[in-house]
């Protein structure tokens, strides 16, 4: 095999493109009756995220390897652990005028991590193996350490996407299974531990055992209404203060009110697309870290696609993740943006086989 620079995929990028600027249309919809403020946050933060994209593929993706993947692992920690000595709200984190949630980037941070001890566990042997676990244990507290923290955000939501995502990661990188299977254990652990820590998520999942959430009734609602093509953009009525945070946890029921069961067809098409592109990249990577960060973001967004839209179905309970690209919600839209850059530099080299 050799190497060859390649034109960045210009379909994975379009469509990154496209959900993030048909978010403007979405927010402007959900929020119009608020006045115009959100719209206006909202299309400063896509220019921040645009940014992020541009700094994502301009930067060789083997620069965020090595020692920097330790640093920002570390940094991750330290958002983290500053968000219960400096938060005034859950999960929010204020710096100078800027407020943002330090989970949605410590995921990134996370994903790059792992790629990066895994990939070098790979290089040194095609598996790992249970003699090498002490090599392995440091870097499995770490990723559980940092779990934690999320959990205790509290953001159980994030927590379980993360630990899938890594799942998915150590699988792809040939774990042995009974490390995998200690790895499932204990997180599965902790995340029922931590349900019944808080009240208020004992209380929601309680509610959604019984059926009886307000938020999934009117998600239900929304999405029963709209029908084939939708009620027309602006002419949703959950928005009127009948379904809370559609912009942010319910944005798919909005736009299925508004737009209708085969407009939505495409939405699913984009995103399936979107997730087929970026599993291709990695495919095609010339290493193993761009091979498992590929893996681990593409699988990291079909988990917040599944969460988002099962909950607005009341298949799960509401767990306030965003719609990749889409929700109103600036930390998710520049973090996901600048792991979508990292991804098309990725991209830009692809393996040809040659033959003498």
């Amino acid at each position: 095999m050799k190497l060859k620079k390649a034109k960045i995929d210009l379909v994975f990028l379009e469509i990154i493109l496209l959900l993030t600027f048909f978010s403007l249309l979405a927010i402007y919809s959900f929020t119009m009756i608020e006045g115009p403020v959100y719209f206006q946050r909202h299309f400063f933060r896509i220019i921040l995220g645009i940014i992020a994209l541009f700094i994502g593929i301009l930067i060789p993706y083997e620069f965020w390897s090595g020692k920097r993947a330790k640093i920002l692992y570390f940094l991750a920690l330290v958002l983290l652990s500053l968000t219960f000595l400096f938060s005034n709200t859950i999960r929010q984190f204020s710096l100078l005028f800027l407020k943002f949630q330090p989970q949605e980037f410590c995921k990134i941070f996370l994903l790059f991590f792992v790629a990066d001890f895994l990939s070098k566990m790979k290089e040194e042997k095609e598996q790992i193996k249970e003699k090498e676990f002490n090599k392995f244990r440091i870097e499995y507290f770490l990723i559980i350490l940092l779990i934690l923290l999320v959990l205790f955000q509290p953001a159980i939501g994030t927590a379980v996407i993360l630990f899938a995502s890594v799942l998915v990661m150590f699988i792809f990188a040939g774990v042995k299974p009974s490390i995998i299977f200690s790895y499932v254990f204990i997180i599965t652990l902790l995340i029922f531990g931590v349900i019944n820590v808080f009240p208020y998520a004992k209380k929601r999942f309680k509610k959604f055992k019984e059926g009886k959430t307000y938020q999934q009734y009117h998600s239900q609602l929304a999405i029963g209404s709209g029908g084939l093509f939708g009620k027309g953009i602006g002419c949703g009525r959950q928005k009127f203060k009948f379904l809370p945070k559609i912009h942010t946890d319910f944005i798919f029921s909005g736009m299925a009110e508004e737009l209708g069961f085969i407009p939505m067809l495409f939405l699913w098409l984009g995103y399936f697309i979107l997730l087929w592109r970026g599993l291709t990249i990695a495919q095609n990577a010339s290493n193993n870290f761009g091979k498992l960060f590929g893996v681990g973001f593409t699988f990291m967004l079909s988990f917040y696609i599944s969460v988002h839209i099962f909950s607005a179905f009341a298949l799960i309970p509401v767990t306030g993740q965003p719609l990749p690209f889409i929700s109103y919600g600036g930390s998710a839209l520049i973090s996901n943006l600048f792991a979508s850059g990292v991804m098309l530099n990725i991209s830009r080299e692809k393996r040809f086989s040659y033959e003498f």
